[in-house]
């Protein structure tokens, strides 16, 4: 054989040998990267039942579900009901921000704010205010003191088996 054919050969070779680990590396790497999924960290059903002195009594419903809320109050007083879609969950304030879908009461693009503490597996106290400035108020809204009486201030809901 020629010197020039077994240069050639070798050339060959090793280019052969590199493509193949190139493309061997090159495939193997993940090239797509995804956003973290942002849930609600717990679910179920939970009531807060309580008494307007003088006008009767009412049960405000929360169902939690990964990426929304439904909401319900009914009784003698008032009645309605709405979804709740997840915005954000921030885990280290425990702040649930959501927007408005639809309801009795139409709330189409009303952001919420909820601030959750003291959750066990039977309960959870629930702070929930309603922006009238939309995102940047719900962005904004900081935790509410525990003795706060805003909004109905912190309610005890019991989750419902």
């Amino acid at each position: 054989m020629p010197l020039s054919y077994k240069k050639m050969k070798n050339k060959f070779l090793f280019y052969s040998v590199l493509c193949l680990v190139i493309s061997t590396v090159a495939c193997s790497k993940e090239t797509v990267e995804t956003e973290p999924q942002i849930k609600i960290p717990f679910s179920g059903k939970y009531i807060w039942s309580f008494s307007i002195p003088l006008m009767g009594t009412q049960k405000s419903t929360h169902v939690f579900y990964a990426d929304s809320v439904f909401y319900k109050m009914e009784g003698q007083v008032y009645n309605t009901s709405y979804m709740q879609l997840l915005h954000s969950y921030d885990t280290t304030q425990h702040k649930l921000i959501s927007i408005g879908r639809g309801g009795s009461i139409p709330k189409n693009g009303v952001y919420f704010v909820m601030f959750f503490k003291d959750i066990t597996d039977t309960s959870v106290s629930i702070y929930k205010h309603e922006c009238s400035n939309g995102e940047s108020e719900a962005l904004n809204f900081q935790r509410p003191a525990d003795n706060a009486t805003a909004d109905y201030g912190w309610n005890v809901y019991y989750k419902e088996d």
